[in-house]
């Protein structure tokens, strides 16, 4: 930090503090000597008193001295400068102008959108630049690095910009922004960011900025940041936060559930949430919302909807909003027949609860109502012919309460699994520890079978993996539900492989897993209890009452849709993702012809040879996307998957001045303006630094004040002495 005058020649005025001394030297006057023998002692009190007169003169002339190299100083305005002494003239300077092109930004208030606004504050500060300035263009939503440009074409660059859906952080751009800048060699270096300086734009762990702050400075290449916050003062916003299928792949003809959340920011609001579905309306709520508080609308596809691809929308309609981008939120989900699982039971008691889960009697349902699952059950010595007609048309087989499996039959299943396939083991009274353990067994079982434990009837189910994806969706309820079940006896085994996702109360694991990843990643799951009862509490297989708990039949469904695969594709995505879809291959194309929501834009993309996805990398564009290909027989191939905004950008909190301050460094590392008034002052601190004109002129006015008070103390003529006394 140094010092600079911004009018040097008027400090030369500080010599005029010598004229009170010259002054004093010429209109010294020659005491003149009166003897007076008889007043010798008005003669020494004479000399003390010119003694301290003496020594008052001496500080009211210095009093006068620096009155006047003050005001000169004053009025010559001393900086004490924080970059360079170039003052508040407009110089060749390296500018960057951050714009923040994030949704949020479209908040509107008396017709004009925060990037409107934005624009048009850089506008005023271009103004300013002259010609010979180098400006460098970012658009948060653009990595590329900037070349720089004269004023007049940064303007229309800036001016071109619109909203974009996917965006970097505000971080990204204000070290792209600084590292540009401080590569001019020009002698002022300026970093304007304009945006709403929303929470969620910010990485408010990283130390990049102030880092690179400190090494500029370093460096002598001070670059100077201005934050201009663009928040509105009060927000006011209704959104729609989410809206999405139960599951992305569902059976056909089954009604699905699909839930939207509706959030209402500042204000209470009243909206009509409306279902559509292939581009027609399927239902419709109305909602009351209070302040920043959430709702959730609940609907049900019709059950004519054809087997394949179909896309829809939950929007809002009603009230006034600030913010169109949010009021609609698009989604995808596929309807296929019923899916095949196998059960492999020795008896059909084994088998009759996972049955009646999957696919119940239809007498036991409501009329018309479709089957989840196409169910196969078999017996053991019907297994062999099953493998050979192929596996590989079961979404997933169950092997329940085997006594064992025959060595021949475990490299099938081995190779179903490897293909992606799914099997689930269930342990019982009939199993035999040695019918398991062949090294071809070992290969694909997560644990080896050691033992049963004796029969206790305070057993339980105890805890669960939440993050698992058999447990994840419907987590709260399973952990009422699960410790409620009551298990009495249960195979003790070492895992080999596998890892537990469920324990049983004394710690032993109920449920373990394997995973074999290939083309397409295949499971084993392996139960240490029967999933079924026994009526006869004191019969030899009464091992659990799990078939009889409100949880047996959701862990069931969810069972299948893992293992299938479908509980794991995603078909809605937000902005900027990439978009990863599955190909069945039985019907693979060789290319698919690309439609996204701007009519008349199609492009082509392919699959990786041998792989079982499609890989459409990050589109931006908000809406629906399809996929049309060819079989090589000819037959057609449809995919689709929808695209929506960051739901993040729908949230418009600002930034807090403190955490902005984390992000910086310090606080002296940026200067934050509300408005134009606010800028000027933030840009005087940050060319000029600090002033010290107003405290000269304070020093000044106290300065006046105390030799006025002192020249009235010293010179004030005494009162006369009375002489004598009155006389009576």
């Amino acid at each position: 930090m140094d010092i600079s005058l911004l009018h040097t020649g008027l400090a030369a005025g500080a010599a005029l503090a010598a004229v009170p001394f010259l002054l004093h030297l010429i209109m010294r006057q020659t005491p003149k000597h009166v003897v007076f023998p008889a007043l010798r002692l008005i003669q020494q009190r004479q000399k003390q008193a010119k003694k301290r007169m003496r020594i008052k003169n001496w500080l009211l002339l210095l009093a006068r001295m620096a009155l006047f190299a003050l005001m000169a100083l004053a009025l010559a305005r001393p900086t004490l400068n924080t970059e360079t002494s170039l003052g508040d003239r407009e110089v060749d300077t390296a500018m960057a102008f951050v714009v923040d092109t994030s949704l949020s930004m479209q908040y509107t208030e008396r017709g004009s959108d925060r990037l409107q606004e934005a624009k048009a504050r850089a506008g005023q500060i271009l103004e300013r630049a002259t010609d010979r300035s180098e400006i460098f263009v970012i658009d948060t939503a653009d990595p590329v690095k900037p070349a720089p440009v004269s004023p007049s074409l940064a303007l229309k660059r800036i001016e071109a910009m619109t909203l974009r859906p996917a965006n970097r952080s505000l971080n990204a751009a204000i070290l792209q922004a600084h590292q540009s800048v401080a590569a001019s060699n020009l002698p002022r270096r300026e970093v304007y960011v304009l945006s709403d300086l929303t929470l969620s734009a910010w990485e408010l762990g990283s130390s990049r900025i102030a880092e690179l702050i400190e090494k500029n400075d370093v460096d002598k290449k001070k670059v100077s940041t201005f934050l201009l916050r663009l928040t509105p003062k009060e927000v006011v916003n209704v959104a729609v936060t989410s809206a999405e299928p139960a599951s992305p792949v569902a059976p056909q003809g089954e009604p699905l559930e699909i839930r939207a959340k509706i959030r209402a920011h500042g204000q209470k609001a009243s909206r009509v949430a409306k279902l559509e579905i292939d581009g027609v309306a399927r239902g419709q709520k109305a909602l009351e919302l209070e302040p920043d508080t959430e709702a959730e609308a609940v609907f049900l596809t019709p059950p004519d909807l054809a087997p394949g691809v179909h896309q829809g929308s939950v929007s809002i309609t009603g009230g006034t909003d600030f913010m169109e981008f949010d009021d609609v939120r698009s989604f995808t989900f596929t309807l296929q027949p019923a899916a095949r699982v196998l059960l492999v039971a020795s008896t059909e008691n084994d088998a009759l609860f996972v049955r009646n889960a999957l696919d119940p009697d239809p007498s036991t349902l409501a009329p018309g109502t479709p089957s989840l699952f196409e169910v196969d059950r078999v017996t053991p010595a019907e297994l062999p012919a099953k493998i050979a007609a192929g596996l590989d048309r079961y979404a997933t087989i169950f092997l329940l309460n085997l006594d064992q499996v025959d060595d021949a039959l475990w490299a099938p299943l081995g190779n179903y699994v490897r293909g992606g396939g799914g099997l689930v083991v269930a342990l019982g009274d009939r199993t035999r520890a040695a019918g398991w353990s062949s090294p071809a067994a070992a290969e694909l079982l997560p644990a080896k079978l050691v033992s049963v434990t004796p029969r206790i009837d305070d057993g339980f189910f105890a805890r669960f993996d939440a993050a698992h994806p058999l447990f994840s969706r419907f987590a709260p309820f399973y952990d009422s539900e699960l410790p409620k079940v009551p298990v009495y006896r249960h195979w003790k085994v070492e895992p080999q492989g596998g890892r537990a996702c469920l324990w049983y109360s004394d710690n032993d694991p109920a449920l373990l897993e394997r995973t074999f990843q290939g083309v397409k990643t295949g499971h084993v799951l392996l139960w240490t209890t029967p999933l079924a009862r026994r009526a006869d509490q004191a019969g030899r297989g009464a091992w659990n009452e799990f078939p009889l708990s409100a949880s047996f039949l959701g862990v069931m469904l969810e069972t299948v849709g893992y293992l299938s695969g479908a509980s794991s594709v995603q078909l809605t995505y937000e902005a900027g993702q990439d978009v990863v879809l599955p190909i069945d291959p039985a019907r693979r194309a060789a290319s698919f012809a690309l439609t996204g929501p701007e009519p008349g834009v199609t492009d082509r993309v392919s699959p990786i040879p041998g792989a079982s996805t499609l890989l459409v990398p990050a589109p931006s564009a908000v809406g629906q996307w399809k996929l049309e290909g060819k079989t090589a027989g000819g037959d057609d191939v449809r995919l689709g998957f929808s695209v929506n905004p960051p739901a993040q950008e729908s949230v418009v909190v600002p930034i807090l001045d403190e955490q902005i301050t984390a992000v910086f460094g310090k606080p002296e590392n940026y200067h934050l303006a509300e408005d134009a008034d606010d800028l000027k002052r933030e840009q005087a601190k940050g060319r000029i630094g600090f002033e010290a004109f107003p405290w000269l002129m304070m020093i000044i006015l106290a300065l006046v004040t105390a030799e006025n008070l002192l020249a009235n103390r010293f010179h004030r003529e005494a009162a006369p002495a009375a002489v004598g006394g009155a006389k009576g």
